[in-house]
């Protein structure tokens, strides 16, 4: 019994003993130097700071802060609307002193210069409080108030001659350029060009200058095509080329030729020069920059047309399509500036292809255009470019489809040549550069369209060849012509292993015999119509037996 006890006061010290020492690692663990911190690498650490910032960015993306009408309308609209109407009542009140004979000439002017002053003074202030808006129209209201003012001196009251009054307004523009750049602000911007491209037409003069007008509204678009560059105006630098176009358009149409036909057409070749400049020197791709000159390339082959003769055009074009493709060439590093330049080549060889030749002589061109454009599009994998493509292939070889073959040897036979031979090579194109599952649809799609056209191509040609001939051997001589395509499909479809060749051939096959019961019969000697159904039947029964041999 003691024993017992002894035994089991010998288990509780033991249990006691490993408790105790327990509490000693605890105690241990808890006094120890904390281990050094093990860094993530910076990869990692990277992304982990990355995902709270992506996140906060969404949820910034998520909660739009609603639309401050009352800014908008009031700060933003209300004063560039009032500006226009205080202008017009100064003037009215101009008016309207004069006529009560409370105000002389000289002193109106003086007034109109000090208010545009007090305006541009005024604006200045309101931008540097922080009221940007009211204080840009401000400042851009004291531009047209100058020009105007300087209009009144020159042509209404005759206080200034034409140079004095061209000089003056030169320096209103100069200042709205400079006020443009020192306030950042577009508006400005936008305002001294509208009002420097009218700055010729205030001018009265007894002898214009075709020169000094045209150089004076190229240099302008050029100084306000530097500004909109360099402070990234996109709508100013589109509404400068537009009103470079459209006020040299104005002045054409009313001087019309009279010698300034090649000044025009130098001043939109500067200006297209300088906008694929711009294009190509800018370190990021702006659509609007290259939309631009997409347009302006078609606007300036109109303007070539309308003001140079087809021999200076073509040089011209020629010329455009040596640039582009340098242009191609040295932007190939770049994606997006690339497939532009691609773009612009496309069109330029297009106006060059059709100012070289007559449409229907040289309409195979566009369709070998189509084709490299289409492989272009093809392996760089641009929507645009592909549109393109089919724009150009499908309208040129349209054109050719629909125009009849009269002759056997004849350019119209040339031209289907062709188109057949491109679709050969269409499908060819796209076998190359798709996924291996698309194979098939265009191998069976691109042999029916070839089959169809080839059947329609012989008979045309067959019809052309035969036409001096009676109705008997024209309808033999086209249904040899048929079993002839038949029996050429079914060959090539048995010796390529390509089926849809085989059914095409098929297909023809009962084409001709459609056409021997239905429209042949009745034209056609008994005899023959005997020997016409024995060899239609024999190469039927042929080929269903070279079928089952396949089998």
């Amino acid at each position: 019994m003691e024993k017992e006890r002894i035994e089991e006061l010998e288990r509780k010290i033991s249990s006691l003993e490993e408790d105790v020492a327990r509490l000693k690692s605890l105690v241990y663990k808890t006094n120890s130097p904390r281990p050094k911190t093990v860094h993530a690498p910076p990869k990692q650490r990277e992304e982990t700071i990355k995902r709270p910032a992506q996140t906060a960015a969404k949820s910034s993306q998520a909660i739009e802060e609603p639309v401050d009408w009352e800014k908008v309308l009031f700060q933003t609209w209300l004063p560039r609307i009032f500006i226009f109407v205080f202008i017009i009542g100064v003037l009215w009140g101009f008016k309207a002193a004069s006529d009560y004979g409370l105000m002389n000439e000289k002193a109106k002017v003086v007034l109109g210069f000090v208010v545009s002053i007090g305006f541009a003074v005024i604006g200045h202030f309101q931008i540097k409080k922080g009221r940007l808006v009211l204080g840009q129209v401000l400042v851009g209201g004291a531009i047209p108030i100058l020009m105007l003012t300087t209009f009144a001196m020159h042509s209404l009251y005759h206080l200034a001659g034409p140079t004095l009054a061209f000089i003056l307004n030169a320096s209103w523009i100069i200042l709205g350029i400079i006020a443009t750049v020192f306030y950042r602000s577009q508006a400005l911007g936008i305002i001294s060009a509208v009002g420097g491209v009218l700055v010729p037409f205030l001018i009265e003069s007894n002898s214009p200058n075709a020169l000094v007008f045209i150089g004076y509204e190229t240099l302008l678009y050029i100084a306000f095509l530097y500004v909109a560059i360099k402070q990234k105006y996109s709508i100013l630098y589109v509404l400068s080329a537009i009103l470079l176009n459209l006020t040299l358009l104005i002045y054409y149409s009313f001087v019309g030729d009279n010698g300034v036909k090649e000044l025009l057409g130098m001043a939109i070749l500067i200006q297209h020069l300088c906008l694929i400049s711009s294009f190509f020197l800018s370190q990021s791709v702006l659509q609007v920059y290259a939309f631009t000159l997409l347009s302006s390339l078609a606007v300036t082959y109109g303007w070539l047309l309308a003001v140079f003769d087809d021999g200076t055009t073509t040089m011209v074009l020629l010329a455009l399509v040596i640039i582009y493709a340098l242009g191609v060439y040295a932007v190939r590093s770049s994606k997006e500036k690339f497939e532009f330049f691609i773009t612009y080549l496309i069109v330029a060889v297009a106006f060059f292809i059709h100012q070289l030749v007559d449409l229907r002589e040289g309409v195979i061109l566009y369709v070998i255009q189509g084709l490299a454009v289409y492989y272009i599009a093809m392996t760089y994998k641009n929507l645009l470019h592909q549109l393109f493509s089919y724009t150009i292939y499908i309208l040129s070889a349209t054109y050719i489809l629909v125009t009849p073959i009269e002759q056997v040897l004849s350019l119209p036979t040339l031209n289907w040549v062709v188109v057949l031979a491109s679709i050969l090579v269409f499908i060819w194109i796209s076998i190359q550069k798709t996924e291996q599952d698309e194979h098939d649809t265009f191998k069976v799609g691109g042999s029916i369209v070839f089959s169809i056209l080839s059947l329609i191509f012989a008979t045309e040609v067959t019809a052309a060849g035969t036409n001096h001939l009676s109705a008997n051997p024209q309808t033999l001589i086209m249904t040899a012509v048929w079993l002839g395509l038949s029996i050429a499909a079914f060959v090539i479809g048995s010796l390529k292993t390509f089926k849809t060749a085989t059914y095409i051939g098929v297909g023809i096959l009962f084409l001709t015999l459609f056409k021997l019961v239905l429209y042949d019969l009745p034209f056609i000697p008994m005899a023959i119509r005997a020997l016409l159904f024995i060899v239609l039947g024999a190469i039927g029964l042929i080929i269903s037996r070279l079928f089952y041999k396949k089998k």
